[in-house]
């Protein structure tokens, strides 16, 4: 190290033998216009190490390779308080860990919204939030203090990975196709690029298969496991995953309705010649548990969602709102009984809101709605795999 620069105090030293790290100076005098860097020193905001020894208070051992400091996101948190809070890289949660003792210690009502695509997810985030939630004190692996637990509620969503699109297309089998595809290299590029991706995997999980609509809770896709070839099953959330795509607002989710009917056939004067009747609900429309449905027995799912999506999307904030009802129903594969049930279902639900003002009403499967459109209503039917297939292919802008 040259003389001068200590002789002429260019070396720090560091507060104490501990923190003996040389480093070079440069003086304001020398920098002109540059302003200095804000500097928060560890003593205030801590080190990495401190977000080991957190990180192992809660799992006992050490569970991730460098954990943020608990301090220093609380002091980034404190500088504006947001209401809310969006962490593009999660990593073990540090960020929500602050946003949680936040509230602790004030009753805040700050949120947080937390991206992250390690499998650590699994094994460090989630587990790490619901353990702070618990407790604000942990040591190895242990809440020290049971009595300081908080309400909290957090949702977590999967997103689909490329890795996974591929991995669901459907392709038929056609040796005949296979060989002479094969043949012609640069045909066998066209033709996977312009019909192979675009018509024969048609119908793939992945690529949105509307038949599968029919029963809105029973949409699979396979999904590999992170670091293994292992495939496993994984419940596609339909419902929730409507929602974002029309940007809806949502209101009120209800609990999922099971219904059975007993039917009868009215004279129908409007009806083609060679059908005089048509088929309506005797009684009304009982509810059950029993969510297993047969041919002989069947069971009608229900379940709606209430919200509204801007007016004017390309203005949000305007005021401008649509109110939206949407339905989601399990199909028994006989429209005419599945229909008559939704029916019944409508008028019940008109008669029970006491200000239907929707403009907009998604349903699944084929219906009769708009024919019980009252004059003084001016609501629009759409259909949910309609829309779905829409928004979810809509490159418009991009």
């Amino acid at each position: 190290m040259h003389k001068r620069n200590v002789r002429e105090n260019r070396i720090w030293w560091g507060k104490d033998a501990l923190n003996k790290v040389p480093a070079y100076k440069r003086f304001l005098s020398e920098v002109g216009d540059i302003r200095p860097r804000t500097i928060w020193s560890f003593e205030e905001v801590g080190h990495n190490q401190d977000g080991v020894r957190e990180n192992q208070a809660l799992f006992r051992l050490k569970s991730f390779a460098s954990p943020k400091p608990l301090r220093l996101m609380r002091r980034v948190l404190e500088i504006n308080d947001p209401a809310e809070t969006l962490d593009y890289f999660a990593g073990s949660g540090t960020t929500a860990h602050a946003v949680i003792n936040l509230n602790r210690e004030d009753n805040g009502k700050r949120k947080y919204i937390l991206v992250e695509m390690g499998d650590y997810f699994d094994t460090v985030l989630k587990p790490r939030i619901t353990k702070v939630v618990y407790s604000d004190k942990w040591k190895d692996g242990k809440p020290t203090a049971r009595h300081t637990g908080i309400s909290h509620c957090f949702k977590y969503i999967r997103l689909e990975s490329y890795e996974d699109t591929l991995n669901n297309l459907r392709f038929e089998e056609n040796p005949t196709r296979d060989k002479v595809v094969n043949s012609n290299p640069s045909f066998k590029e066209d033709y996977m690029l312009h019909y192979l991706l675009d018509v024969e995997t048609r119908g793939s999980q992945s690529l949105l298969n509307i038949e599968a609509f029919a029963d809105p809770t029973a949409y699979t896709l396979k999904v590999k496991r992170p670091g293994s070839d292992e495939y496993t099953i994984r419940n596609v959330d339909l419902v929730e995953t409507f929602n974002y795509l029309i940007g809806l607002r949502v209101i009120h989710t209800a609990e999922p309705q099971m219904l059975t009917a007993k039917f009868k056939r009215d004279h129908d004067s409007e009806a083609p010649e060679n059908q005089k009747t048509k088929l309506s609900i005797d009684g009304k429309l009982q509810q059950t548990k029993d969510e297993l449905s047969t041919t002989d027995n069947p069971v009608w799912w229900f379940r709606k969602v209430e919200g509204w999506v801007p007016g004017d999307p390309s203005n949000p904030d305007n005021g401008k709102r649509e109110n939206v009802l949407i339905v989601w129903r399990k199909l028994t594969g006989n429209p005419e009984k599945d229909n008559a049930v939704l029916d019944e279902w409508f008028r019940k639900k008109r008669i029970s809101s006491r200000d239907f003002g929707f403009d907009v009403i998604y349903v699944n499967g084929s219906n009769n709605l708009p024919n019980l459109r009252l004059d003084s209503e001016n609501w629009k039917v759409r259909l949910l795999e309609e829309e779905f297939m829409k928004r979810m292919w809509d490159v418009e802008g991009v």
